[in-house]
């Protein structure tokens, strides 16, 4: 077989593989602009069980209000998926999210909470939450977090972070409650974390009636494990709402003063 020979079948087979190409891309287009969607199928992904921020139900209503129309009429290639992601994100409760289509021409949307850290209430009873990032969460009577809460916070909090040169305080209460809650003991003690004037800490336990004075926000581990130690090897032989206050702001030392009423 000569040269000429040989060139013209490799062009030929180069050809044939271009033609099948093409042909299964026109194909693709096809059923791109032919293949509707048969149904939604939404996901919620929470970092916890306890705090649920949005429903099902409530992407879907997003999903249809997106499309203005009815979704199932409408293309694959005319989805806009990226839009639709970055609408859903903008909901202050979503952290990020996932639209895709499976080869059972399902819609898919998978949506990633945002973990809330801890609610905040301020003196004019406005409220709302301060998730695990520092991300401001506006509150809603459609949903609840049970998580502590942080009063006395005096100043307006400002952006959406804590991260913001005027969210001073706010940053202050979140940086100690990421080390609360890194701990599931003292997680488990504290409801609510009170800001006074001068920045100063005092936790209320969710069982017992002593306030615990934290003090300001430094040595913030070296207090807690002096907290959990004196919980864990104090009280236990002395029992509960034996103390009217625990002052953790002495190194090395819990001093409590003792309840009056308690012999």
């Amino acid at each position: 077989m000569n040269t000429k020979v040989k060139l013209g079948i490799v062009i030929g087979l180069y050809m044939l593989i271009m033609l099948a190409i093409g042909a299964n891309w026109m194909h693709m287009i096809y059923v791109q602009d032919h293949i509707h969607l048969n149904k939604l199928i939404v996901k919620i992904f929470k970092p916890s069980t306890e705090n649920m921020l949005i429903q099902e139900k409530d992407i879907a209503r997003c999903v249809r209000e997106f499309y203005k129309r009815d979704w199932k009429k409408i293309p694959i290639q005319g989805l806009n998926s990226a839009l639709l992601e970055s609408t859903l994100e903008r909901m202050h409760v979503i952290h990020h999210a996932e639209v895709y289509v499976d080869a059972m021409e399902n819609l898919h949307v998978d949506v990633y909470q945002r973990d809330p850290l801890f609610r905040v209430m301020e003196s004019t009873g406005d409220q709302f939450y301060v998730d695990s990032e520092g991300k401001k969460i506006p509150a809603s009577m459609n949903y609840s977090a049970r998580v502590p809460v942080v009063t006395g916070i005096l100043q307006a909090w400002s952006g959406e972070d804590v991260w913001n040169k005027a969210n001073t305080s706010y940053k202050i209460a979140f940086n100690v409650m990421k080390e609360i809650v890194k701990d599931p003991f003292i997680n488990s003690l504290v409801e609510q974390v009170d800001m006074d004037s001068n920045g100063e800490l005092t936790f209320i336990p969710k069982i017992g009636f002593e306030k615990i004075q934290f003090g300001k926000a430094e040595l913030i581990l070296e207090k807690l494990e002096k907290l959990k130690f004196f919980y864990k090897e104090g009280l236990r032989y002395e029992g509960w709402n034996v103390y009217q206050t625990l002052n953790l702001k002495v190194k090395d030392q819990v001093i409590g003063v003792k309840n009056l009423n308690k012999s």
